[in-house]
């Protein structure tokens, strides 16, 4: 009788582990949160190949999951910056970083027609993943393209009138035969596609088009609102998308809007904060990259919003934390 219910109490005690990992009908395998942030080693002189180094290193003293980084490619699908590519990722590999490339095919406006735009990107794709396949496991394709074809910053991007479906079916054939390219060599690959705030009806191009990605990547800046709880009458549209569209919803890109160039230190900190802590408790959002690691006072002239959204800047020659830095950096250690 003792062994009995011995065997009984063991029995239980499986039972209610095996339970106590499931939330909502997933195990916690399932709800992994993916950590990551933005860089630019290949394309941009605040991330040259002289800090490399540095950037490994706050790479691992963050322990994010991935680093997204820009990756613009030839006509062949190659990397035009091949050689420093591989040599890099190699480097992330050593801190056990994944690279996220965001990659850039290159546009042919020569090409017009349907069944040649597609063929001709299919074959990029697949010398894309042919290459350097076995070295990622998810990228992103395009960067922001829905906003190339909204006809107008005013609109919300949210119907079919706010957008050039003329161009933008173009887009889509090109989208169509690099992604559907890459799968053939590597099934496996995950591709993420962005967009930022309300211009959902881009989800709709994709899905008329059987674009065959795998995440929505958002954009997303506070000058857009809380994501959680967008402007009325949107309020929390996230779980709608992530039914309808039945994809993986990662934020690719997530800052204060112009980074610390319209906010303090403190106010980009309490802005991360906040949203994170939301996000985190919203449980739609399985991933999160911080825009960027380093700031970029070179862009100042040029694009003087853009120079101050890195978590890291330069006092002197001395490389400094912002505040928002070790926020992030508590956020996912408290996850890990």
């Amino acid at each position: 009788m003792l062994y009995f219910e011995k065997l009984l109490g063991l029995i239980f005690l499986i039972f209610f582990l095996s339970s106590s990992n499931r939330v909502n009908g997933q195990t916690k395998e399932n709800r992994v949160f993916i950590w990551g942030i933005n860089g630019h080693p290949f394309t941009q002189q605040a991330y040259n190949k002289r800090t490399w180094a540095e950037q490994l290193s706050f790479l691992k003293d963050l322990k994010v999951d991935y680093y997204r980084i820009d990756v613009p490619l030839a006509n062949t699908g190659r990397s035009k910056n091949e050689a420093a590519f591989y040599a890099f990722v190699r480097q992330l590999k050593s801190i056990n970083v994944k690279p996220m490339p965001a990659v850039f095919p290159r546009i042919d406006t020569t090409v017009i027609d349907s069944l040649n735009t597609y063929n001709l990107y299919y074959e990029q794709g697949k010398t894309f993943a042919k290459e350097y396949g076995d070295l990622i496991d998810v990228v992103e394709v395009g960067n922001e393209w829905e906003t190339k074809l909204i006809k107008s910053r005013k609109l919300d991007g949210t119907r079919a009138s706010h957008y050039d479906l003329v161009k933008a079916k173009k887009r889509m054939w090109l989208l169509q035969g690099f992604i559907n390219g890459m799968k053939t060599v590597k099934s496996s690959l995950r591709v993420s596609i962005s967009l930022g705030w309300t211009h959902w009806y881009y989800l709709e191009l994709l899905e008329k088009h059987h674009v065959n990605y795998d995440i929505i990547g958002y954009h997303w800046y506070s000058d857009m609102g809380d994501i959680t709880n967008a402007r009325k009458p949107y309020g929390d549209f996230l779980p709608t998308l992530k039914e309808k569209y039945r994809k993986e919803i990662w934020v690719t890109e997530f800052n204060t809007h112009a980074g610390t160039v319209k906010h303090s230190f403190a106010s980009q900190k309490d802005y991360i904060a906040k949203s994170i802590e939301r996000i985190l408790k919203h449980k739609v959002i399985s991933g999160l990259f911080i825009y960027e690691l380093f700031d970029q006072p070179a862009l100042k002239p040029r694009y003087p919003d853009e120079p101050n959204y890195g978590l890291i800047y330069m006092e002197g020659n001395q490389r400094r934390l912002k505040p928002a830095y070790l926020i992030f950096r508590q956020f996912i250690a408290s996850t890990k």
